[in-house]
């Protein structure tokens, strides 16, 4: 017997699809995630498994309750041959006991009373103990504000600036109207006019305070990494409650909360999801994950070159030095009818800040947008940039119109580790053959190219 095997667990469960346990991690050339388990089991007298044999599938069939199974087991990664915690058996001529299936799981086919639990202390059992944390380095995040500069929406509209609030009172035209859409400025100053509070969002330009909404950019960050890491990792995007098994009730005593970083030791399909171990009996459904694997430099890629990684299908961002991860956060790249593209191309264009329009639409479209003092900006691919975006605190959904959103303190740390290399006074550096910009890979790849997961 396993000395790890409970035999007082108990369980309704009186069918369970087969499938492979797999515990996580990178190995090899190609970092390709690991293949699923294997078992030796220790030889036991056979007789009263040869009477559970004989008299249950007779029960089962008598009672009408013997289902068939499918053979075909929903295997995510299959790089290696493997051996199985339960017999190759799919027959659905028979099933197991509970106590039998915590005895010998390898007499038995992989369904029935207590298969998931099986599965699931089994896994554990091939783990380390302690788990493995993540070796980070601590990011350098000010105390006090991350921006110089002071953020607002302008809201009700229209809203009109003047060059003075005297102007307005004159009853002169305004500088300009915001009709429609976003409109997001940054406050210089204030001037108290009458007994009226107005805020200066330009040189010579004033709007009303009651047209103004100010926000606070998000604090969220990534993490620099110390070490190559061993295993899949990520952030909980939304809260939840861990499960002890994969797709079992939810602990509700425990809260795992948005930009928890987690670690992926294992996953398990269950149905059409798919579940990751993130914890001591902690399983979290994929939904609720933005994960980031460590992949090879895409082709094109020159050793030991820097390049940057961006998986849409999990708003994720990883940057490299050669094979190295040295980097990764999440971001909130294109919505759906403005997706960012994929693709590999090199970073042509680095400002440290600068204002963005909708050029595709007017200023008085629902559509329209003006976004004053983006920070940290670099062009990639055309229009397509990375950007801080001090609007939202979205990241790990998409959110953007084909830009690269990232958090004010991940767009500063990426925009002094790419190239070309930006002095501090500079306005606007170019790539050029002396000083090439950093490559930009983009794609959208699911963890599992035969599990119905969920993008974001």
């Amino acid at each position: 017997m396993y000395p790890w095997y409970n035999s007082d667990i108990v369980t309704d469960e009186t069918a369970w699809p087969w499938a492979i346990i797999e515990p996580l991690h990178f190995r090899g050339e190609h970092n390709s995630v690991m293949i699923a388990i294997s078992a030796r089991h220790r030889p036991v007298s056979p007789l009263p498994y040869l009477l559970t044999l004989i008299v249950l599938p007779a029960i089962l069939l008598w009672a009408g309750t013997a289902e068939p199974v499918s053979a075909s087991a929903p295997a995510i990664y299959r790089d290696e041959p493997t051996a199985h915690l339960f017999s190759d058996d799919m027959s659905g001529s028979y099933i197991c006991t509970t106590q039998l299936m915590q005895r010998e799981p390898a007499r038995c086919p992989g369904y029935g009373p207590g298969t998931r639990e099986v599965r699931a202390e089994f896994l554990r059992s091939l783990l380390p103990n302690p788990l493995p944390q993540l070796a980070i380095e601590e990011l350098d995040v000010p105390q006090d504000a991350i921006t110089p500069y002071s953020f607002a929406y302008v809201r009700p509209l229209p809203a009109p600036t003047y060059r003075h609030p005297e102007e307005a009172a004159a009853g002169l035209p305004p500088v300009r109207q915001f009709l429609a859409g976003d409109n997001w400025v940054s406050v210089m100053g204030s001037v108290d006019y009458n007994g009226e509070l107005w805020y200066e969002i330009n040189p010579d330009e004033f709007i009303q305070a009651s047209h103004i909404a100010f926000t606070q950019p998000s604090r969220f960050h990534g993490v620099v990494l110390s070490e190559q890491p061993a295993y899949p990792f990520g952030w909980i995007n939304r809260d939840v409650s861990p499960s002890a098994t994969p797709g079992g009730a939810q602990q509700t005593d425990i809260v795992l909360h948005r930009y928890d970083v987690i670690t992926m030791f294992a996953q398990e399909p269950v149905g059409a999801t798919l579940w990751y171990l993130v914890g001591p009996d902690q399983w979290v459904e994929q939904s609720y994950t933005s994960r980031v694997d460590v992949d090879p430099p895409p082709e094109g890629v020159g050793p030991g070159e820097k390049w940057i990684e961006i998986n849409t299908f999990e708003q994720t961002l990883a940057a490299y030095e050669g094979p190295r991860m040295v980097f990764a956060t999440l971001v909130s790249t294109g919505r759906p009818g403005t997706w960012t593209p994929d693709g590999l191309t090199r970073i042509w264009g680095k400002f440290p800040t600068t204002p963005m329009s909708n050029k595709d639409v007017t200023s008085d479209s629902p559509a329209w947008y003006y976004l004053e003092d983006v920070q940290w900006t670099q062009y990639f691919n055309g229009a397509y940039a990375l950007h801080a975006a001090y609007w939202h605190n979205s990241f790990s959904f998409t959110r953007s119109h084909g830009c690269v959103n990232l958090a004010i303190l991940d767009a500063k740390w990426l925009f002094g580790w790419t190239t070309p290399y930006t002095p501090d006074d500079s306005d606007v550096v170019y790539s050029d053959g002396q000083d090439q910009g950093t490559w930009v890979w983009v794609h959208m790849t699911p963890p599992a190219g035969n599990i119905a997961v969920s993008s974001h």
